[in-house]
């Protein structure tokens, strides 16, 4: 694969409306460019990196807030529901047959339900443990979380569910499943250990949600269902030792070994 292969952009419009928005993919489906290719005046440039061999990471928004990826013909998430169009642009070019959720929160599946009606696939594959929310389109927050949370982020489209994804099951290219709950009661990461990536969703975030800013640290309390549990998931992922670590939200991690353990070390005790 030569070096401009290895980075391709989409370029989609955006148009806002009264109560959500809109992303219509220019070209009527989409357009394809090298990343050197010119700016399209009121487009959305949007990248999709190649990070090991059948691996390709997929910024859904700016700064790397939202991600999605492509494992092999596998889309991994699809950010929130204006963010689909750009899920099934790239699905499309990767050539997608299947689609598998980290976990059932709005932000990584409220675009599922448009890209599994655009590609005509039969449903998802998510965690055994969020295959009913994800089937009733519905984000389960914590006791206690308050209600205007709960309206703004506690619903999606329901999506079918095709499969319920346990520990241990293969999928994509020789990607292991993980159960790695706390965020979520159903939590799954994928992990391939022979080249040491691995797609984490959001056992880690990997910005400060108000600032954007980089940094690994625990995913937002207020929307974890167990923050003890998620804290022995992240001590479960950083001993696997992994050099290449994709999160549901902020930037890819190289050489991650090192960086998730300093981020783990500094966790209080269970």
């Amino acid at each position: 694969m030569t070096n401009d292969e290895t980075s391709t952009q989409f370029i989609v419009a955006v148009r806002p409306r009264l109560s959500d928005c809109e992303v219509c993919v220019r070209s009527a489906h989409f357009s394809l460019v090298r990343s050197e290719g010119r700016p399209v005046a009121h487009g959305y440039r949007q990248r999709m990196d190649r990070l090991a061999d059948d691996v390709w990471h997929l910024p859904l928004a700016p700064r790397n807030s939202v991600n999605a990826y492509v494992i092999g013909d596998v889309l991994i998430d699809a950010g929130v529901k204006f963010m689909g169009g750009r899920a099934v642009a790239a699905a499309r070019a990767r050539g997608v047959t299947s689609h598998l959720l980290t976990h059932a929160h709005l932000d990584h599946a409220g675009g599922s339900a448009r890209v599994v009606r655009e590609l005509g696939l039969p449903g998802v594959a998510v965690g055994a443990g969020d295959a009913s929310d994800v089937a009733r389109g519905i984000s389960a927050l914590p006791a206690g979380t308050p209600r205007l949370v709960q309206r703004l982020t506690g619903h999606f489209d329901p999506v079918p569910v095709e499969r319920e994804l346990r520990e241990g099951d293969i999928v994509g290219p020789g990607f292991v499943v993980l159960d790695v709950p706390g965020h979520s009661r159903g939590h799954i990461a994928f992990w391939r250990e022979a080249d040491r990536v691995l797609i984490a969703g959001d056992v880690f975030f990997n910005l400060n949600v108000l600032t954007t800013m980089p940094g690994l640290r625990p995913p937002i309390a207020r929307v974890t269902a167990d923050p003890a549990l998620n804290r022995r998931s992240m001590r479960r992922i950083a001993e696997l030792e992994p050099s290449v670590v994709g999160f549901g939200h902020g930037p890819v991690v190289r050489g991650a070994a090192p960086k998730l353990a300093a981020a783990v070390a500094a966790l209080p005790p269970d």
